[in-house]
């Protein structure tokens, strides 16, 4: 009976890559998507161009936006082995998102157990943040996967491979530093304990080291090819304001413990904790749970002070999971049966808000609906010729109308004048949707003076075209 538990045990992790694959399989082939569409996709595609590259100038400081290259030189390799298709660009995110688990799996199955890495990998494949990332052509799920590798090389206390691992996540996205200061910090608190050799803390030290100063020699060459050391639109982002940093601390623990079901995870976690200190049980991985929760700590801080947006708590969210597997797992009933049950009642909840609780964000599956929606509203422009026509258009539907390499023209030709909402009167065709923001006085102008002509909507999703001119019915 045993081996039977221990088999279904070990096939288990079949299911969570089984089930991603058949809930994104579809999204494949969706258009690029808000910062995929105006950011991310276009500066890949710049250096598909150009040729990949790593040192700053392989692309031009607009495009790069002062980040490091290493995500821009995967993805646009990439592209050089499959071409621009949608369909393929988007298998890199896909195949990236499923090594994600896997890393998962692994790691947190060395160093607890079997039981607590299935919990952590069933959890995070049905996280709607998680879902969201796993097609798109955004730099976080490839964090995540860096730093899982990076901690399993700094538990395994291979220091070299730590650095390379951290190196890579730290070229990929700069915010990544944080999580080196966090393993450095934490590396001295172990130290501090009595009986530690300084000379092999030092060495130690030093390699943990390496990747900040690898980013710094980034900032060196940045600075000897662009002239300064960071993008200076990004520089303001810091806020001190203590209202804005208990508003963002709000926003960020909600996104990782509460919102989309995961109150759900925490209150396990809380109850598995209170069980284990009433029955003074010996907390088991306790290293593990510190480095986790300190890690979780750094970033929030961190997150609180710099620019904001949902997406940037995936690795986060991944913490929270393995946290909650290493602590269920040591409450976990002697019958496979009722852990199975608990388990999946625990799963069902998330589950059912990644699918009913959706929004127009890129944070969760309800992006899915509003791509949906812009295709249909960018085909409809199609069908009435406006390719040349004067268009004020929301933020996201300026990239779609405008690039033909995004996967919602019917061809190479793209819209060649549209302008933002807020230039309503250099226009006469207007068209207004779901991720509108901060045109509220213009919609007001360009409703009282013109007609709608046509309305769209899928669920939550939803878009209006209004003009003046006479259109083909």
């Amino acid at each position: 009976m045993k081996n039977k538990i221990e088999k279904i045990e070990n096939r288990l992790f079949a299911v969570p890559l089984l089930f991603v694959a058949i809930v994104k399989f579809p999204h494949l082939s969706l258009p690029y998507f808000w910062d995929e569409a105006w950011s991310y996709f276009p500066a890949v595609y710049k250096m598909y161009e150009t040729g990949p590259g790593l040192l700053p100038g392989a692309l031009p400081l607009w495009d790069a936006k002062g980040h490091p290259l290493f995500f821009f030189f995967l993805s646009s390799s990439w592209m050089q082995l499959v071409g621009t298709s949608v369909f393929w660009v988007h298998v890199l995110p896909f195949l990236i998102s499923l090594a994600t688990l896997t890393a998962l799996f692994f790691v947190v199955k060395k160093h607890t157990n079997l039981w607590a890495a299935n919990i952590a990998v069933l959890l995070f494949s049905v996280q709607s943040l998680f879902l969201a990332q796993a097609t798109m052509l955004l730099p976080e799920m490839l964090i995540t996967l860096l730093f899982l590798l990076a901690i399993n090389s700094y538990l395994n206390q291979k220091y070299l491979a730590f650095a390379i691992w951290s190196s890579v996540m730290v070229l990929t996205k700069e915010t990544s530093i944080v999580f080196v200061g966090g393993f450095l910090l934490y590396h001295l608190a172990v130290y501090l304990k009595p009986g530690k050799e300084s000379r092999k803390y030092i060495l130690e030290s030093l390699l943990i080291l390496l990747p900040i100063l690898v980013y710094g020699g980034f900032l060196i060459l940045h600075k000897k090819e662009f002239g300064s050391f960071f993008f200076q639109e990004h520089t303001g982002y810091i806020q001190l304001s203590f209202v804005s940093i208990i508003n963002k601390l709000k926003i960020a623990t909600g996104i990782i413990f509460t919102r989309y079901g995961r109150n759900v995870i925490l209150l396990a976690v809380v109850v598995a904790l209170v069980y284990l200190l009433l029955k003074k049980k010996k907390l088991k991985n306790k290293n593990l749970l510190a480095l986790l929760v300190f890690q979780t700590v750094i970033f929030l801080l961190f997150s609180a002070l710099n620019f904001y947006t949902q997406r940037y708590m995936l690795v986060l969210l991944a913490l929270f999971v393995i946290i909650a597997g290493v602590l269920l797992e040591q409450v976990r009933f002697k019958k496979m049966i009722v852990n199975g049950s608990i388990l999946a009642l625990i799963l069902a909840v998330p589950l059912f808000y990644t699918f009913t609780k959706k929004s127009s964000a890129d944070s969760n599956m309800g992006y899915v609906q509003v791509v949906k929606v812009h295709q249909e509203m960018v085909k409809y422009c199609e069908e009435q010729a406006w390719q040349d026509e004067p268009i004020a258009a929301s933020f996201n539907l300026i990239f779609c109308l405008r690039n033909p390499h995004l996967g919602y023209v019917s061809n190479r030709k793209g819209f060649s004048n549209v302008v933002n909402l807020d230039k309503f009167k250099d226009a006469g065709i207007f068209i207004n949707e779901c991720t509108s923001y901060g045109v509220e006085s213009q919609l007001d102008s360009i409703k009282s003076e013109n007609k709608m002509v046509k309305e769209f909507r899928l669920k939550h999703a939803w878009g209006e075209i209004y003009t003046n001119q006479t259109v083909k019915q």
